[in-house]
């Protein structure tokens, strides 16, 4: 193990060896990192603040997490408590460590929110969010500090490149047909899948050492890049539908925007969990229907969050037609 890993293990025993009292909040700062604060943070920016900045928000978190979990399979690095009884695992995870996604994800979505709300108060609670979500992941010892440090770096390369690209791309997407767009979310897309089968076909010929290769058993799975496939192309198709035949507008009274985000989630956890159910009487996750039905799952969700939840809306009264 080299002297960086040795500092982090060192790291890691010290913050453990804080008051019990900790334990709790850290877990709840290390929610603020997962898919299911997103499938609530999302929603609600879309359904109830601007539709735009929900989706652009799902973009980057999206673009981060492909950026982060490819890394992951190439560098192929273990977690702390992998290589260390001496570090208390109070989460656990099955995909490798570096870099930590949980970071990069945050810096990238609460740095292009900060960019959004321009206020210097946002800034002040973004960083403080990002920060605390990076310590609690060492805390919890699922996360070198390097692993971190790095998510950080990766989130804010993601983070310029993306803002760079949407003032460049914006005027010229803005002009293609829906049929075009939609296309291309599918594209792209297909395009994350390949990446990541590319990424474990580099990686075959480089087994996990014996020591901890059992905590890796799923580390190599191709499944979160079918998750980000599909969540990709519902997001497109699913913007680009709402605007051709479901466009509405965000505003209104608190209560009318609470029963859409109320009734919205619903349907997410229909899409999300429901069918996740449905779909585990058919086929076990890991295997080619497993993928497919996964890539299916996500794209229904975030289909429904862009489109089908809105077209509901207009159909219950609980939002203007935009």
């Amino acid at each position: 193990m080299n002297a960086i890993s040795e500092f982090g293990l060192m790291l890691i025993q010290i913050l453990q060896s804080m008051s019990p009292a900790f334990d709790g909040p850290m877990n709840v700062v290390s929610f603020l990192g997962t898919i299911e604060f997103y499938l609530i943070l999302v929603p609600l920016l879309y359904w109830t603040v601007n539709t735009r900045l929900g989706l652009r928000v799902l973009l980057i978190l999206i673009s981060a997490d492909f950026v982060g979990t490819f890394l992951k399979l190439l560098l192929h690095q273990p977690r702390p408590y992998w290589v260390s009884d001496k570090v208390k695992s109070m989460a656990t995870d099955t995909t490798y460590s570096l870099p930590s996604n949980h970071a990069n994800d945050s810096l990238a979505v609460w740095g292009y929110l900060a960019y959004h709300v321009r206020q210097r108060w946002f800034w002040i609670a973004a960083t403080v969010i990002v920060f605390l979500i990076g310590v609690s992941r060492v805390y919890l010892g699922v996360h070198f500090p390097h692993d971190v440090i790095v998510g950080w770096v990766v989130g804010g390369v993601v983070l310029m490149l993306f803002i760079t690209g949407e003032q460049r791309l914006s005027p010229w997407l803005s002009a293609q047909s829906a049929g075009t767009l939609i296309g291309m979310g599918f594209g792209l897309s297909v395009a994350i899948v390949l990446m990541g089968l590319l990424a474990g076909a580099v990686i075959a010929g480089s087994p996990d050492p014996v020591a901890w290769a059992s905590f890796a058993a799923e580390a190599r799975s191709p499944a979160g890049f079918f998750t980000l496939g599909g969540a990709l192309f519902g997001a497109v198709a699913g913007f680009v539908l709402m605007q051709q035949y479901a466009c509405f507008r965000t505003d209104g009274p608190w209560m009318q925007r609470s029963g859409r985000f109320l009734l919205g989630m619903v349907g997410v956890l229909i899409c999300w969990q429901g069918l996740s159910i449905l779909f585990g009487l058919i086929t076990t996750d890991e295997t080619a229907m497993g993928y497919i039905l996964r890539y299916i799952r996500y794209a229904l969700t975030t289909g429904w969050a862009m489109f089908g939840a809105p077209w509901v809306f207009l159909r219950v009264k609980l939002a203007e037609r935009g």
